[in-house]
């Protein structure tokens, strides 16, 4: 009886190590995602600023030309 309760204690262990690899492997995942994520936004971003440069120096260059 002691080796069956071994037994089953030891695959619980192995069931926990399992368990606590799984949701190691998807928080990795998750972090990764969340990377990816905030470099996109962070282009996004510069494509933004980049845009609201050009729309600035359009509008004092027509401002400029109706003076």
């Amino acid at each position: 009886m002691a080796a069956v309760k071994e037994d089953m204690a030891d695959r619980r262990a192995e069931h926990d190590v399992d368990r606590a690899n799984n949701r190691a492997e998807n928080a990795e995942v998750d972090a990764a995602f969340a990377i990816d994520y905030a470099v996109a936004a962070i282009e996004e971003a510069e494509y933004a600023v980049l845009d609201a440069s050009l729309a600035r120096m359009e509008a004092d260059e027509l401002a400029g030309a109706s003076a």
